[in-house]
């Protein structure tokens, strides 16, 4: 894996997001450093096409600007007693790249760990979901005709060259998918050939045409997909939602009351009075991070802290997870507590120690339960780490 940051794609940060995002295409001339053949090559990708799980929508293959029908390259396969209907069949993607067509990799980030990692450096800045996709095209080559896609857009050439022009986006953007002529868009913006290590930047629905040139091209495209205010003001709503308040069941039929519009009213000045208290930037925080964490470039250790957790030494030091853990009521010398959908009762003495470890804070495996023996206080610690309450503190969070 390519020892990967944000700034290998922008440059200086700052400069991008004032510039550049969400306004107008760039062009970075050998922005990765190293061979970015680490990040993903041909090769890799003659692996991936002999794996039997490689099935549409992962691969499609477009000819002549034109999508190929899933039959022409799939075929029935038995696995585990299972049918697969459209497993893809290695020897007839190859025939058709042999004839020109252009073979899209969807998603490899759901797919390939590495595509993954890269996914999400990139959506811990951008917030908002990303998906890696990879475009192999034969020598000489056009992929797609001239058109705009409703994603933000990183290009990064990894293996051969590809011409590409880019348009300035349209002053007033839907958020769809169109095509173009070249007749219809003029001189473009940025007109360059693409050489391995080189990235584009490209704001959502920026028209853009690609083609080979005297030898097999692959490139890499990062999609952000922009979460625009009607997408993050929902968000917001949905959250003010969850009061009690608006679960109350109204009759609104013909034979509804004459305080019924009344009280819609006051529904309505409620969620707007809710709304306005809100503290803009704790907000925006909130949701910033919800696109951090969407589907796409999630990570854990899950089964590595379950299978450390075995081995627990009495002194090794332990955090609380990010996992939310609900405290409840005691008795009995037992507190009930929720977590990850689980219900435990734990002795007081222990909630109190998980109470306590807040941000930052830390405990060895012996001092999780107070009172007891460093072995049986171990012991506790170990299941509390199984259910995804504990972890340990010297690792990535």
């Amino acid at each position: 894996m390519v020892d990967f940051d944000f700034t290998d794609l922008v440059g200086d940060e700052a400069e991008f997001f004032a510039e550049y995002f969400n306004k107008k295409p760039m062009f970075r001339k050998s922005s990765l450093s190293g061979d970015p053949r680490e990040l993903l090559s041909v090769k890799k990708l003659d692996e991936l096409v002999h794996l039997e799980v490689i099935r549409p929508p992962y691969i499609k293959v477009n000819h002549n600007g034109t999508g190929v029908p899933e039959k022409g390259y799939t075929r029935s396969v038995v696995v585990q007693g299972v049918n697969v209907t459209d497993s893809v069949v290695p020897e007839k993607i190859y025939e058709l790249f042999r004839a020109g067509a252009t073979v899209t990799w969807s998603s490899l980030n759901q797919v390939v760990p590495e595509m993954r990692e890269f996914s999400r450096v990139i959506a811990q800045k951008v917030a908002c979901r990303t998906d890696t996709v990879a475009f192999m095209t034969p020598a000489g080559r056009k992929g797609y005709p001239p058109h705009h896609d409703p994603v933000e857009l990183f290009i990064v050439q990894l293996e051969g060259t590809k011409a590409w022009k880019l348009w300035n986006p349209p002053a007033v953007r839907h958020g769809d998918n169109a095509s173009y002529t070249l007749e219809e868009l003029g001189e473009p913006a940025i007109e360059v050939t693409l050489e391995p290590g080189d990235v584009l930047y490209l704001p959502y629905n920026t028209p853009h045409a690609a083609a080979a040139e005297g030898q097999v091209s692959l490139h890499l495209s990062v999609m952000m997909r922009p979460r625009m205010w009607k997408d993050l003001i929902r968000l917001s709503v949905e959250e003010a939602f969850k009061d009690q308040e608006f679960n109350e069941y109204p009759h609104i039929g013909e034979h509804r009351g004459a305080a019924a519009g009344e009280s819609f009213k006051d529904k309505l000045r409620a969620l707007v009075a809710r709304l306005d208290s809100l503290d803009a930037d704790t907000e925006l925080d909130r949701l910033a991070d919800l696109g951090r964490h969407m589907e796409g470039s999630s990570h854990g250790t899950t089964f590595q802290t379950i299978a450390a957790a075995d081995g627990f030494a009495q002194d090794v030091p332990l955090r609380r997870t990010g996992a939310a853990v609900e405290f409840g009521a005691s008795e009995n010398g037992r507190t009930q507590m929720r977590v990850n959908g689980h219900k435990i009762a734990v002795p007081e003495p222990v909630a109190s120690t998980l109470a306590a470890l807040g941000t930052g804070a830390w405990a060895t495996a012996a001092e999780i339960f107070p009172g007891v023996s460093a072995e049986r206080s171990t012991k506790t610690a170990q299941g509390l780490a199984r259910l995804g309450v504990l972890e340990l503190a010297g690792q990535p969070g």
